[in-house]
């Protein structure tokens, strides 16, 4: 069957346990990308090489957030929280979907955006993850642990045998 559009209707979130529904401006999921290397070596075409993979930062915008929310989560740089945002929507065929991201990690930075008359607060966190996963209508698409050295995608374990060598698994 062919993959049909999809449309966002929703979304929800919690941090440290805290609902933020109401407050959501937009999320920002890591970005997964390689630290890719040249190699060129007798090559008239050059090739790039995975050597690994970036840090992942996750950032979430919210609206209207005030020191008594922010005060509730107890929020302190530098140390972990647990982000979790759920998302739902239908695609063009009116099939519903759903993707839960689970990010967790060290808060990284708390911005507050520029303050102008009339406008609600804006709050962006950003937070450096240590793990991230990534479940969309039931199925593991992403499951990344920068400790244990977990990388799926997928479905695809990338790092068990490396892991397996080095008597980590």
């Amino acid at each position: 069957m062919a993959q049909a559009n999809r449309t966002r209707i929703a979304i929800a979130a919690t941090l440290e346990g805290m609902p933020l529904m109401e407050t959501i401006d937009d999320f920002d999921p890591p970005k997964l990308e390689f630290d890719m290397e040249a190699m060129r070596g007798g090559r008239f075409i050059e090739e790039e090489m995975a050597k690994g993979m970036k840090a992942l930062t996750t950032k979430i915008t919210l609206n209207g957030v005030g020191l008594p929310i922010l005060s509730n989560m107890n929020l302190r740089i530098g140390e972990d929280v647990l982000l979790q945002v759920r998302e739902g929507g239908k695609d063009q065929n009116g099939k519903d979907y759903w993707t839960y991201h689970t990010c967790g990690g060290q808060l990284k930075s708390l911005e507050e955006k520029t303050v102008k008359m009339g406008d609600k607060p804006v709050t962006v966190l950003e937070i450096a993850n240590r793990t991230y996963t990534r479940v969309e209508n039931n199925v593991e698409v992403v499951d990344i642990d920068a400790r244990t050295q977990r990388l799926v995608f997928n479905g695809k374990d990338y790092m068990e045998s490396v892991r397996r060598n080095v008597m980590m698994a």
